[in-house]
């Protein structure tokens, strides 16, 4: 097996310079790292993660964090494509990924504690924003850098990655109302009270300053009904913007049984999810760009290990998103 010595008698450097070249130290120059890291991937070089983790107070695993999630409740898809993009830069890094999950909040306390405190996990992604959150603060308490995914509630000296929802909504709103000759869409969000929801609706309230906005509850069941009794309601409906494909996908179905008067509605909606190819002829989808989102969020993360002349001052990144081709279905 390879060591750090064999490196070091190949490279003609010292074993601390070997190390901090292949753990991308900002103490050591780039043309020095590049070099240190060749010589290593020739000679077959494979890191002993093990005992690594044992020499340092911080391992070689981030964290990301979901939101809870009761058992049977749906998966994710803008999670999951997250997910993959995170874990294309943490495999370049040579780090590891864990995920903190559970059916509530105390759940997914615990487990990012047993990480912290346990795994010497040092370094976190949180796929969620809520505003007093005990995990972030209890990350805050252990010195652990944190990129959220989305705008945060207060954004002071936050790091975070998002898409610009608010002008996403409000083109999306004017390219399917243009399109269609819509004269009464209808935006329908959760009650959930998501950053991203509100912002999209923003949005769409400024390319439709009387357009109508309705609000749903969380329980699936309660959607239907809500949906049900709002098309018999209003049959003067002629097209849905929705905060995601999931939603936009209920509504139009809903739409498609109660509404007699425009039973196929147009419909734009967020995430280019697998709803979104389902909903068919006339469901469009925003493409935010989830994987270049949990890219990005790695990307920052690590920030601070770069060399201090190549490190952004920004504390946030805005992924562009990409409004879909009108004449196609999806």
């Amino acid at each position: 097996m390879v060591t750090i010595q064999d490196i070091a008698n190949n490279s003609g450097v010292a074993i601390s310079t070997v190390s901090r070249a292949l753990t991308d130290s900002p103490k050591i120059s780039v043309q020095t790292k590049e070099r240190i890291k060749k010589i290593a991937q020739e000679m077959g070089y494979t890191p002993n993660f093990a005992a690594r983790n044992l020499t340092q107070s911080e391992s070689n695993t981030v964290g990301v964090v979901f939101q809870p999630r009761p058992s049977g409740s749906a998966g994710n898809d803008f999670a999951m494509q997250l997910l993959f993009g995170i874990n294309s830069q943490l495999v370049a890094r040579r780090y590891l990924l864990t995920t903190a999950t559970g059916n509530n909040w105390s759940e997914v306390f615990n487990a990012v504690k047993m990480m912290v405190e346990a795994g010497q996990v040092r370094r976190f992604i949180l796929l969620y924003t809520v505003e007093n959150d005990p995990i972030t603060e209890l990350l805050r308490e252990n010195n652990a850098r944190v990129v959220v995914t989305g705008e945060p509630e207060k954004s002071n000296n936050v790091l975070y990655v998002d898409n610009d929802n608010r002008r996403a909504g409000e083109e999306a709103t004017r390219l399917l109302v243009e399109y269609f000759d819509l004269k009464a869409p209808l935006f329908v969000r959760t009650l959930a009270d998501w950053r991203y929801e509100r912002n999209r609706e923003i949005g769409f309230r400024v390319a439709q300053p009387n357009g109508e906005v309705l609000s749903l509850p969380i329980d699936l069941q309660a959607q239907k009904q809500v949906l049900e009794s709002y098309f018999d309601a209003h049959h003067e409906i002629d097209g849905l913007i929705a905060s995601d494909d999931k939603i936009g996908y209920l509504a139009r179905n809903q739409a498609q049984a109660h509404l007699q008067t425009h039973p196929k509605l147009p419909t734009m909606a967020f995430n280019r999810s697998e709803y979104a190819r389902l909903g068919g002829k006339d469901f469009y989808s925003v493409d935010v760009l989830s994987r270049s989102l949990g890219s990005e969020a790695v990307r920052l993360l690590f920030n601070d290990q770069r060399p201090l002349l190549e490190q952004t001052k920004a504390t946030s990144v805005i992924v562009p998103y990409r409004l879909p081709e009108m004449d196609n279905d999806t």
